[in-house]
């Protein structure tokens, strides 16, 4: 309960409108004090004291007045905007969605307008008197300056009185309401037929509202000057350090990012995101001590840096060659494999040949009568069941990564290929350029899916017949430059967040190096050899001989926390829960933190394999 003065300045409180924000938390109050006969006095209450609130308003920018209304709105539908909270408290009464802002016709210019961003439509509804069109007026500048400016129409409601406004105009078809208590329900239906009517005269913009010179509400001309250009400024990244790398590839990874000249954060999430793909669904990690909430530790990582600039992609591909090397060992293998595989199926058909041939002679029966055996029958059929099942499977080629990303060819591969698939794309752009359209729409929900690790997915078509994946677990790793990623951060931040920007854990936007040096020394093999058995190791693991647990109703072998590491991560998820999160206000980053609570066991968990791998 928010309680402010009952009177200000000997004048008592006639109404008041409260702020909310878009989770409905309270932001202050604006109270209305008037002595009949005399001028009104409007107050905000922004500053909280105890359980009352002291007038005065120190937020910069300024809240919109009935943020929690909007929240509710759909894009797609409209929003009105009027002048003062008494009018959009109105509408709020008919169940309209509509904002105002604090301070009346002199307050656009310190409002908050963002949250407007990407609507549909925007119905703008000035007072009858010249402050009221400059308000307007400078409303609807405001809003064409938004990221995603919304398209405005005028609405000139009709036979209004001088300085009259929203309310003037209900109370003209509603005698006795008083323009502050709730509209009765029964002429909710009437009036909202009535505005629909007016709706129809709707102006568009008049040209004049675009030009460079004005006169706003405080009657003083001022020229719009030539804009200047906007230089994007990025914090300062912290530099990676070498106790963040872990030991068995810290040699190897501060060879690759010296020789190249490179920040060495590309290296070392490329070479993570590897091994996350190598460890994939073959093991997972139970966070909590007792429940059985498990994590997957496959990552998505994405490497951001201005094209030829910081080297990127060549950062990426020394890890890459790793995989390379070892996907070409598995080839080998397979080809062995295959040929024993044509070998076997050479004798089976040879086997086969000669049961049919004794399963027709048992047909055809023996003596005058032609009767067959059924002894004889059941004993080729029992063959013919237990030829079935000791034949074996076909060899099917391990893959480690692939640039392939259609749905059907992804199941193929995650069937063949339990652990899962790591993809690769030196530009991600050119995936997330594919998912954005429309024919692109389920292969994205396939890859958001594939990114829990733990999905399955089942693809029939006609000519080809059913395709089952029994476990659908997908890494990712790309590169991606900086303007390019903004569309995308924009793109979620105006609504269309299907939680794909979050799901890039490991995303990685380094310092360009200042101090470049020409370094030409020999690589350190001995490192990137050791580094190699270790990926290898890993591929071929079985998680169970070193300490993970599997009874009969998993249906994978998963690790837990020692104790010492259990009061880590309890304290860790509870300040992530309680502090960092509650304390953020953008969605997009507040979705972002809500990933962390699988990013951290996940390289918790990578980390340990690595040293036993070691």
């Amino acid at each position: 309960m928010v309680t402010i003065p009952e009177t200000f300045n000997n004048k008592p409180l006639i109404c008041n409108w409260t702020y909310h924000a878009k989770d409905g938390a309270v932001l202050g109050v604006v109270g209305r004090y008037q002595t009949e006969g005399e001028k009104k006095e409007t107050v905000p209450f922004f500053i909280p004291n105890g359980d009352r609130w002291k007038p005065g308003i120190e937020l910069k920018p300024r809240p919109l007045f009935g943020l929690d209304k909007l929240a509710e709105c759909l894009k797609d539908k409209a929003v009105f905007i009027v002048e003062g909270e008494k009018c959009a408290a109105a509408l709020h009464s008919l169940g309209i969605t509509a904002v105002s802002s604090i301070g009346g016709c002199q307050a656009a210019k310190q409002t908050d307008w963002t949250p407007l961003n990407g609507y549909k439509l925007i119905y703008l509804l000035p007072d009858q008197d010249e402050p009221g069109e400059h308000y307007i007026i400078d409303v609807y500048r405001m809003l064409m300056v938004l990221d995603a400016p919304p398209p405005c129409k005028v609405l000139r409601l009709s036979e209004l009185p001088p300085r009259g406004d929203i309310v003037d105009w209900v109370q003209s078809w509603f005698d006795g309401w008083d323009g502050y208590a709730p509209i009765a329900e029964d002429r909710h239906e009437g009036l909202k037929q009535k505005l629909q009517t007016e709706l129809k005269k709707a102006e568009s913009i008049p040209t004049s509202w675009t030009a460079t010179t004005t006169t706003p509400c405080h009657s003083i001309n001022f020229n719009w000057s030539i804009p200047g250009e906007i230089e994007p400024k990025t914090p300062k990244v912290q530099t990676l350090v070498p106790e963040l790398i872990p030991e068995p590839f810290r040699a190897w990874l501060d060879d690759v990012s010296q020789r190249m000249q490179t920040p060495g954060d590309f290296a070392l999430v490329s070479v993570i995101t590897i091994v996350s793909s190598l460890i994939g669904a073959g093991t997972g990690i139970r966070p909590k001590e007792f429940d059985d909430w498990e994590v997957i530790p496959n990552m998505w990582g994405a490497c951001i840096g201005r094209p030829s600039v910081v080297l990127k992609t060549p950062s990426m591909k020394e890890p890459m060659q790793m995989i390379d090397r070892l996907q070409a060992a598995y080839g080998d293998i397979f080809e062995r494999e295959k040929k024993e595989g044509d070998f076997d199926e050479l004798l089976n058909a040879s086997v086969l040949k000669d049961l049919k041939s004794q399963l027709d002679k048992a047909a055809k029966g023996t003596g005058k009568d032609r009767v067959y055996s059924p002894q004889e029958i059941d004993k080729l059929k029992h063959e013919f069941m237990q030829m079935s099942e000791d034949a074996k499977q076909e060899p099917a080629r391990r893959l480690l990564k692939t640039n392939e990303s259609s749905i059907q060819s992804m199941t193929l591969l995650q069937n063949q290929n339990p652990r899962g698939v790591l993809v690769f794309r030196d530009e991600l752009t050119g995936l997330l350029a594919k998912w954005d359209r429309e024919d692109g729409a389920d292969e994205r929900a396939y890859f958001l899916e594939g990114w829990n690790g733990n999905g399955s997915y089942t693809d029939c078509k006609i000519g080809r017949g059913v395709t089952e994946a029994k476990q659908i677990c997908i890494s990712l790793l790309g590169g991606i430059q900086p303007d390019k990623l903004i569309k995308y951060l924009h793109q979620a931040q105006r609504g269309g967040n299907d939680g794909l920007m979050p799901r890039l854990q490991l995303a990685v936007w380094p310092d360009e190096p200042k101090d470049w040096q020409l370094i030409d020394i020999k690589p350190n093999r001995d490192a990137k050899q050791a580094a190699f058995l270790i990926l290898q190791r890993l591929a071929d693991m079985d998680f169970m001989q070193f300490g993970a647990i599997q009874n009969e109703q998993d249906s994978r072998a998963y690790f837990r926390f020692d104790d010492a590491g259990q009061a880590v991560f309890n304290r860790w998820i509870t300040e992530l829960q309680t502090i960092k999160i509650k304390g953020e206000d953008n969605p997009l980053m507040v979705e972002h933190f809500g990933k962390f609570r699988s990013l951290m066991p996940s390289l918790a968990l990578i980390f340990h394999c690595i040293d036993i791998a070691d």
